[in-house]
């Protein structure tokens, strides 16, 4: 059996978070294990209220996955705290898995913040240089670069920084800059792989970033390469989220 290890918060409406993380890992075959950083309430539109869990909390449920299962391939998702970020740091230094996902969820969609703007600093020094990748939008690169982004080139330029000062890949989704067709960009060891596809509009989107970055490492879990396993995992979502599309015109998905 392989593992999956999610490390996110819950989403009581299930379309994101460790939620939706699980329901990917078992889509490739994978056992999800879940380390909870929180408790989120939302609906599909607004998050209400973020309630991080205790740092000695979410450390007892990552060590007991590590010790007791063979982990593959791991995915971080909304931290919600600094104290849970820095006992994560803890951990990924103590058992070094091999594939570590990091989708750098800073706010929902609707604004709403997980932890203070002055602790992305000590994620850039306790967790970038302890994953394999990292999967940030336009404003969470803008956080984690400390400055605006004007367009995708400008965000290619530093993310090609960030990834050799902190020796990760980064993969950049254009989704967030102008434009009818937009850019996927992988960053991995000085290498840039850049392709361009035409911009998907869904009427559902919860949850695209769990998504995208739990197939991200179930890919890398089952052996691909970086670039392949996130070409494959953008088909993935494109694939998924127009299945809810096609479904929702024969049911209310939202």
């Amino acid at each position: 059996m392989e593992y999956f290890l999610t490390i996110a918060a819950s989403d009581n409406s299930g379309g994101a978070g460790i939620q939706q993380d699980l329901k990917i890992a078992s889509l490739f075959g994978f056992w999800g294990l879940s380390a909870i950083t929180g408790l989120i309430v939302q609906d599909f539109s607004r998050v209400d209220s973020v309630h991080p869990v205790q740092p000695e909390v979410l450390r007892e449920q990552i060590e007991k996955c590590f010790v007791n299962f063979d982990v593959t391939t791991v995915k971080i998702g909304a931290i919600c705290s600094v104290r849970n970020m820095e006992m994560i740091s803890d951990c990924l230094e103590k058992y070094s898995p091999k594939n570590v996902v990091l989708d750098t969820v800073f706010a929902s969609s609707s604004g709403k913040m997980f932890f203070n703007r002055d602790d992305i600093d000590i994620l850039r020094k306790r967790i970038l240089p302890l994953v394999t990748i990292v999967k940030p939008n336009r404003f969470e690169l803008e956080l984690i670069a400390g400055r605006k982004l004007e367009d995708i080139n400008m965000a290619k330029e530093v993310a090609d920084d960030l990834s050799r000062q902190y020796n990760c890949a980064f993969y950049i989704s254009g989704g967030h800059f102008p434009g009818d067709r937009i850019s996927e960009i992988l960053i991995e060891k000085g290498a840039v792989y850049q392709v361009y596809k035409n911009r998907k509009k869904w009427n559902y989107t919860h949850g695209t970033g769990c998504t995208l970055t739990s197939a991200i490492a179930c890919y890398l879990g089952q052996g691909n390469s970086l670039a392949t396993s996130c070409k494959l995992a953008t088909e993935f979502v494109t694939e998924f989220y127009d299945k809810i599309e096609y479904s929702s015109k024969f049911g209310k998905v939202c």
